[in-house]
């Protein structure tokens, strides 16, 4: 859906209640997108061109240290701890480094960021569509085409580019075809291509990498000297830190990929057999590519020898002349497909008589999907689903609507006895506005409607591995030592699942209640939905299980039931002041909250660590109570582990046993995913100008900054300019600052409750908890319309041109880094955009 051009897009809509979802099968149980493209009109042809020219950049850039201060705070790190240690940069070191007397390479000061990155890219987007169409036929064609660049570097020196470039090109194509009265034929096509060559580390890591590398101990690249002059591109390395700007330059990857979605329908008017009565079929087949190959050099890495001041020359120690490599090898490609097959057959009838009207609709429905590439012969076999659903509504005096549907759903993913499921649904309406006694209020409230619904809906995808849960599942080890000598090594088979006949189906149980009104004539529209959803059968792993059972693993049952209560609302005011001035302003806002309401935990876990009634993404993890002051309150205080100082974390006994383990970990914070989502849009248009706007934003939402991957000096990492101006110090003895006493050790070896991956449940505290509030602009559009006498002149329907911004700014309560990000902000940014483009209609 990601590559659907939106100027080809019609409407776009969302269904999630359980009477409007239920025809949609084992689909429609998250929910139905419907997305409508442009389809042809009988007239004239109608041809629209763009082009569009786009510089991106990072929304925010993280703020760390210089080298210099760098180095200056790694001395101070390493003499907090220990006052006795021998800095690792001495103060001539320092004073020299970054001096004009002496090259750059002698005493680095490397700013990897601007090292390995431009600050910005130019992309090009452009396409072309045509809609027209005459009685018999209509159609409607676009093709798009997208250039889209990194902001990567490549080495001059380099015999290849490393930076980013993306290629893609979308055809469509869409017709309805009269064959001849009351028949039709529709035909959809949808084709992609994407061509990419980039860097063999993939973005994310490249960002990551400038900020992991150590910015002194070495030069990205050196120059020749006497020994090693040949012409090659010698790059710097240390023992304890890689070189990022080598690792970006040292390959590539070519990648591609092809997707093509293509739809046939065939609709027939049977109104000479029952009048209203239609029927429709369609097939549709679509099929995807990915082809992935690398291509790698060996870098040659070298060390500065010497460098003698006087003459200025300079000796290069080779680290790795015998690995080294300038010519390309290729790596082991990768390539993979997938293709899908589905088909609907549809009967349809309408009926209206007197102040009475029925709708009916049945589909049989089928799909089924196979991967090019399976992992093991289970994965190979196709993936089918089966349905039938019907639909009946009736309708009096445009007032009074109820409606009933059902489904019955097929899946092969469980066993025999449970492979179909019956999820039926009912809903009703009233349109209040129409009633004898609101008749008089008709001025101001132009309409009113009230509407239930209650369904259940099933959801076969429960789970990705293992595809069929009612099945045993054995896996093989890698190869090992032998339990008998002299035969070798052997591969052990292990148990991966066990078989469960009774896996069944998840459903969905849903209640909605809404109200849809308007004001003055549609000046004011209002959408309100209060909803809830009970999710039964949640697939999970069992924890309390007999020791005498002898299971090797937890083995997967229906065991969970998980409720969700939200509201959403959608408003919009739109007024036409006269034929020059129009606005149009439009909200939304969605509360959500789901807990656990059954859930299966182990029988020793503290009652407040349970998960029952608990928002399902609401981390457990520890209260700190602030920095320890001295070591006397260090020694009066719970045993909590690591090599603690004044200045390190204080956390709370929950259970009052004096150790801080697992057992003192509560719930904390907001859950991870936002309860609040909430946005709004405008679109202003004067004569000829239009200007319009995006905003998005969240509430309610808690993230836990990572510690491990920001604590500075630790791997090399960069020191924040946030943790420089705010850590725990002799000078600084705040009670809670943003950092804790600083170390050249990670922040985990002081903290152990700060390590996430200790324990199989994630542990985390409240001091790197952040409660994540924010508003984003996410569009910023002007545009001018030429006037009409002057496009006639140059033969053309309309001319517009426009700037645009999208994510320009953002509003919100973190400032470390973009908050969007989440806890570690050491990845790649979010961009930010601005363009500047054409649109031509004739």
């Amino acid at each position: 859906m990601a590559r659907i051009d939106p100027e080809d897009i019609e409407t776009f809509s969302v269904m999630k209640d359980a009477s409007a979802t239920a025809m949609y099968g084992a689909r429609g149980a998250n929910g139905v997108i419907i997305v409508t493209t442009k389809k042809g009109q009988e007239g004239s042809v109608y041809t629209s061109v763009r082009y569009e020219a786009i510089a991106t950049m990072p929304t925010d850039e993280i703020d760390v240290v210089d080298p210099i201060t760098w180095m200056e705070m790694y001395n101070q790190a390493l003499l907090s701890r220990d006052p006795n240690a021998t800095p690792k940069y001495s103060a001539e070191r320092i004073s020299r480094t970054g001096s004009k007397k002496y090259p750059d390479f002698v005493y680095p000061t490397n700013d990897w960021y601007d090292v390995l990155f431009k600050n910005f890219s130019i992309n090009h987007h452009m396409g072309i569509n045509i809609r027209g169409g005459s009685k018999v036929i209509q159609y409607y064609a676009s093709v798009n085409h997208n250039r889209d660049e990194g902001m990567l570097k490549t080495d001059r020196l380099n015999q290849f580019k490393v930076n980013i470039k993306n290629n893609n090109t979308s055809f469509r194509l869409n017709l309805n075809i009269d064959l001849s009265k009351g028949i039709k034929l529709v035909v959809n096509s949808f084709t992609t291509l994407d061509s990419y060559h980039g860097p063999l580390e993939d973005v994310k890591t490249a960002y990551s990498l400038a900020f992991y590398a150590n910015p002194v101990d070495f030069s990205p690249t050196y120059p020749a000297d006497d020994t090693y002059n040949w012409p090659h591109l010698r790059f710097g390395k240390s023992r304890d830190s890689e070189n990022p700007y080598a690792l970006i330059q040292r390959g590539y990857v070519d990648r591609s990929r092809f997707s093509t979605i293509n739809r046939l329908e065939y609709i027939q008017n049977l109104s000479f057999l029952l009048k209203g009565l239609e029927f429709r079929g369609d097939v549709s087949f679509s099929q995807a590519g990915y082809y992935s190959n690398p291509y790698m050099t060996t870098p040659f890495y070298y060390s500065l020898l010497d460098y003698d001041h006087v003459t200025g020359k300079h000796t290069l120690e080779a680290l790795n002349p015998d690995e080294g490599k300038r010519t390309l090898s290729k790596g082991n490609g990768t390539t993979t497909g997938s293709n899908q097959l589905a088909y609907n057959i549809k009967i349809l009838h309408t009926a209206a008589w007197k102040d009475h009207t029925t709708s009916y609709l049945a589909v049989l429905s089928g799909q089924e999907s196979l991967q090019s590439t399976p992992n093991s012969v289970l994965d190979g076999i196709r993936r089918r689903n089966l349905g039938l659903s019907m639909r009946l509504s009736y309708g009096y005096k445009e007032r009074y609507y109820l409606e009933g549907s059902f489904g019955y759903n097929g899946s092969e993913r469980f066993a025999k006895d449970h492979r179909m499921g019956f999820f039926p649904s009912v809903g009703g309406a009233w349109v209040v506005s129409k009633e004898p006694f609101l008749l008089s209020s008709s001025k101001w409230l132009s309409f009113l409607k009230l509407r239930l619904s209650y369904g259940k809906v099933g959801n076969d995808g429960i789970i990705n591995t293992p595809r069929f849960v009612h099945l045993p599942s054995i896996g093989q080890d890698q190869p090992s030592g032998s339990f008998r000598p002299g035969l070798g090594q052997i591969s052990r088979y292990r148990i991966t699942g066990y078989q469960n006949n009774d896996v069944t189906w998840e459903i969905a149980e849903q209640a909605n209640l809404g109200l849809e009104t308007k004001f003055f004539n549609g000046l004011f529209e209002a959408t309100v939905d209060i909803y809830q959803q009970v999710r039964h059968n949640v697939l999970a792993n069992r924890t309390v299980i007999p020791e005498a059972m002898g299971l090797g693993l937890q083995p997967l049952d229906n065991i969970g039931k998980v409720r969700s209560r939200g509201l959403d609302f959608a408003g919009k005011i739109q007024h036409a002041f006269n034929s020059d001035l129009w606005v149009i302003l439009n909200g939304t806002f969605t509360y959500s909250k789901a807990t656990y309401r059954e859930i299966e935990e182990a029988a020793d876990k503290p009652e407040w660590q349970w998960k029952k009634g608990h928002d399902i993404s609401q981390q457990v993890g520890y209260i700190a109570e602030g920095l320890f002051r001295d070591q006397m309150e260090i020694d009066n205080s719970p045993v909590q582990g690591g090599d603690l100082m004044p200045g390190d974390i204080r956390y709370r006994d929950i259970n009052d046993d004096g150790v801080i383990d697992v057992k003192d970990a509560v719930h904390i914070g907001f859950p991870t995913t936002p309860r609040i989502i909430y946005g709004f849009n405008g679109f202003i248009n004067y004569k000829g100008l239009e200007f319009s706007f995006a905003f998005q934003g969240s509430g309610q939402r808690g993230f836990f900054i990572n510690p491990a991957a920001i604590s500075p000096f630790y791997g090399n990492h960069a020191l924040l300019t946030a943790i420089y101006k705010d850590h725990w110090s002799v000078d600084n003895q705040a009670e809670r600052p943003l950092w804790p006493r600083l170390s050249t050790k990670s922040i985990t070896a002081h903290n152990p409750q700060e390590d996430y991956t200790t324990d199989k449940e994630t542990r985390m505290s409240t001091y790197f908890l952040k409660e994540c509030r924010f508003l984003r602009c996410t569009s910023l559009e002007l545009g001018y319309n030429l006037p009409k006498k002057w496009s006639r002149k140059l033969a053309l329907k309309n001319l517009k041109v426009y700037v645009r911004a999208n994510n320009p700014f953002l509003i919100s309560n973190f400032d470390l880094w973009d908050v969007e990000l989440g806890g570690n902000g050491f990845n790649y940014p979010i961009q930010k955009t601005y363009s500047v483009g054409l649109n031509v209609n004739f």
